[in-house]
């Protein structure tokens, strides 16, 4: 092993406790530590020079101008007076750019909040890979429930250890399909399982419409199944499938809609017997949903995907990704429940282009 001049100079100072005298130039430009011949030296001025061998500093005669986009590749900004810009708008750009960019939003595997859908169209075009509506504002409520449900593993946590025993299973994994060669299966994470009661609880984080609309079905004395949304009942079901094929006893599936204002007391719930028969045909449904995805032979013929029978709704096209009101129908996208834009359409003309409707 070779122990350079200036490294063992700088040994001696540190036992000595001196400050080691500066190197006699020249030195070899290339860093390698070694005093250089006289002979070599190419800059009289400086005594700069390189051995033989020894590889010069890179120099980058022409660098690139600093990246201004993408995360940890943006500069600091240029020097600015005032006041600074709105984080309140930066954020937005950015809410909407995290979302897009979300696993969960590009992928094409389903999870048992997505088989419940009425719409067979917009299973289809997921499974498919269709092209998704453009994300032009942040999904706030969404964003919120995520954040609610995130903390509500932290609160049932807590309950458990209030006991002193687990009572409540939380964000278990549930596979409720292992799929078939060629098909992905169906698994997701359920929100809670009170094995006390054997019940399935899913927490949803939910504005006033949907309180009301479970409250006024309630007081009308609607069937359960009728009271909440197709979605909703049908996840809740698959999840007690997921349970019961780990060996759990089911018996209640409850949905606890927590309430999206700053008051809890507005929150509600809704619960029915455990029916194993509304998981299973939701699983037929996508298992006949690639087999017509197969039929129509949409991987080479993408604007076939029309073919698959759709169900749209004003409640179900306002949350779908593959909803373009006003275009026709094809692989881009759905127009949706043009019967329900009519009639947007003939409330807002009513009186202006025709005397108003009695």
């Amino acid at each position: 092993m070779t122990i350079t001049d200036a490294a063992l100079a700088d040994v001696i100072a540190k036992l000595t406790g001196t400050t080691p005298a500066p190197a006699a130039k020249p030195w070899c430009q290339a860093g390698c530590g070694e005093r250089l011949d006289p002979i070599l030296v190419t800059d009289p001025a400086t005594g700069g020079g390189l051995h033989l061998g020894c590889e010069p500093p890179a120099v980058d005669l022409a660098p690139e101008p600093p990246a201004t986009g993408g995360i940890g590749l943006a500069g600091p900004p240029a020097a600015y007076t005032g006041t600074p810009p709105s984080t309140v708008g930066e954020l937005r750009q950015m809410l909407i750019d995290f979302e897009a960019n979300r696993p969960r939003t590009r992928q094409k595997a389903l999870g048992p909040s997505e088989l419940g859908t009425p719409c067979q169209q917009q299973i289809a075009r997921k499974l498919a890979g269709a092209p998704r509506r453009p994300i032009t504002a942040p999904t706030w409520a969404p964003f919120a429930g995520t954040a609610v449900h995130a903390s509500m593993e932290d609160v049932v946590a807590f309950w458990n250890a209030q006991l002193g025993r687990e009572r409540w299973l939380a964000e278990d994994r549930l596979v409720v399909h292992e799929g078939v060669p060629g098909v992905d299966g169906i698994a997701g994470n359920g929100d809670a399982f009170d094995t006390d009661h054997d019940m399935v609880v899913d927490w949803k984080y939910v504005g006033k419409t949907a309180l009301n609309k479970l409250r006024r079905a309630k007081a009308a004395g609607r069937p359960p199944a009728e009271q909440v949304s197709a979605e909703y009942r049908v996840q809740g079901h698959l999840y007690g499938l997921g349970h019961e094929r780990k060996g759990r006893t089911v018996r209640h599936v409850r949905l606890v809609l927590l309430a999206r204002s700053h008051d809890y007391d507005e929150s509600a719930e809704w619960t029915e017997p455990y029916q194993p028969d509304i998981a299973i045909q939701a699983l037929d449904r996508y298992f006949a949903t690639v087999d017509l995805l197969d039929a129509l032979n949409v991987a080479e013929q993408p604007e076939f995907i029309t073919g698959v029978p759709a169900t749209p709704s004003a409640d179900a096209c306002k949350w779908c990704p593959f909803h373009r009101p006003g275009q026709p129908a094809g692989w881009a996208g759905c127009a949706g429940d043009t019967a329900a834009q009519l009639r947007r359409v003939d409330t807002f003309t009513d009186g202006l282009i025709a005397p108003k409707t009695p």
